[in-house]
This record gives C-alpha cells, sequence and structure tokens, in this order.
C-alpha cells in the first residue's frame, strides 16, 4: 500500500512538473500579432487639401486614423502603429524610414480628395505597380521574382477587401482601383494601399467626412478589411 502511494505520488508530481513547464514558454517563442501601419496623411505645416469651411485634409486623416487604430486594436488581430499621432509636420522620408524600422505586414494610408469643381464624389484606391516580374516563357522564377510575385497579389488582396467594404458602404460611388507610382512606398517591399475617401471640395462629400455616424462606419469598413487580410 505504501508503495503503490509513493508512486502515485511521484507521478503527480511528474505531471505538475509538466504543466509548469508548458505554461512557461518564453515570449520570444509565442506567435507575435502583425503590425498594421496606418499613414494619416500631411500634418503640421502641410494642410494636404484644404476644402470647403477651410476643413483641412490633415485633420480628416488624423482623426480617422486615431480611431481606426482604436478600432482594430479592440479586435485583438494586429498591433497598429500611426506615422503621426499628433498634428505634427512628418516628411515622407521620415515615415518612410519608419515604415521600414517597423517592417509591417501591411500599410494604410488615408487621405481626402479635392478638385473637379464642386460636383465630384466618391473614393479612389491606389496601390503600386510593380512592373512585369517574369517573361511569359520562362518555366522557373528565381526567389526575388517569386517575392515580387506574392507582394503584387498581397497588395491587390488588400486593395480588393477595401474597395468591397467602402463599395458596401457608398454604393455605386467607388472611382475605381488603380495602379500609381507611390513616393511614400519607393525601395520598400510591404504591401501598401492608398484611400482617398471623399472630396472636401464638394457639400455633401465635406457633410459626409465630417459627420461622426459616417466617419464610425468608414473606420469600421475599413477595418473589417484589414482583419479580413489576415484571415
Amino acid at each position: 500500500m505504501m508503495k503503490n502511494y509513493r508512486r502515485f505520488t511521484y507521478l503527480l508530481l511528474v505531471m505538475i512538473a509538466g504543466l509548469s513547464l508548458i505554461g512557461a514558454v518564453p515570449v520570444e517563442a509565442q506567435s507575435p500579432k502583425p503590425v498594421v501601419v496606418v499613414d494619416p496623411a500631411h500634418g503640421g505645416e502641410d494642410f494636404g487639401a484644404v476644402g470647403i469651411d477651410k476643413v483641412a485634409e490633415k485633420d480628416i486623416t488624423l482623426v480617422l486614423a486615431k480611431r481606426l487604430q482604436q478600432e482594430l486594436q479592440r479586435g485583438g488581430a494586429c498591433e497598429v502603429i500611426l506615422t503621426r499621432d499628433t498634428d505634427q509636420t512628418v516628411s515622407v522620408e521620415q515615415r518612410r524610414q519608419r515604415i521600414e524600422a517597423l517592417k509591417p505586414a501591411i500599410v494604410l494610408s488615408l487621405h481626402a480628395n479635392a478638385g473637379f469643381g464642386k460636383v465630384a464624389s466618391g473614393f479612389e484606391l491606389y496601390y503600386p505597380g510593380l512592373g512585369a516580374t517574369t517573361s511569359s516563357s520562362s518555366k522557373t522564377i528565381s526567389k526575388t521574382e517569386a517575392a515580387s510575385v506574392k507582394l503584387l497579389n498581397d497588395t491587390v488582396k488588400f486593395a480588393h477587401l477595401l474597395r468591397k467594404n467602402l463599395d458596401a458602404l457608398f454604393p455605386r460611388q467607388g472611382r475605381g482601383l488603380r495602379e500609381a507610382d507611390l513616393v511614400l512606398m519607393e525601395g520598400l517591399n510591404v504591401p501598401v494601399v492608398s484611400v482617398e475617401i471623399g472630396f472636401l471640395t464638394t457639400p455633401d462629400e465635406k457633410k459626409k467626412l465630417s459627420d461622426e455616424k459616417i466617419r464610425t462606419r468608414i473606420v469600421r469598413a475599413l477595418a473589417d478589411a484589414v482583419e479580413a487580410y489576415f484571415r
């Protein structure tokens, strides 16, 4: 009887020790959350577009970016870092250096549009074109070419998710998904999409971007696209 009791005690201690080791996994071994960089365009001395009632693009983008950061971090799927979180002047080069240091999974640059009289409306999406990556006659591709293909695919995937959600929010107001040279991303290899969310020079659009309820819906649409990208 005593021998069985000692054996039971020994097995129990071994089990407890094993559970302790399981709970003591180093922080480095745990999978970190992906980093998302949200870039509120302009800031400080750079007002960006100035619309009706002197509303400035720099203010609209900062408000949306900070709310998007809160919304995404509340969901817990990713860590969100802004290229600026106050009304400060941050050059494109400074933003680019920050993005390069952070090595994020994706970048979303927020803008507001202007021009085309007082009747223009809708949103636009831009992504950096990467050009031809492989020859049609080639049977194999290099690692560099494969990485370029993956980058383009990831970028377009993110852009389509954003367009889908904004289309649902603003039916028939999408002005297209376009390939363009984005100065912000020169020399960086990370999926980035730039969103022109509306026209500050159009009365209805300016009113929409100043409306708290619509701002909340815009942020939710953007957050849903980011979260869907990681699923």
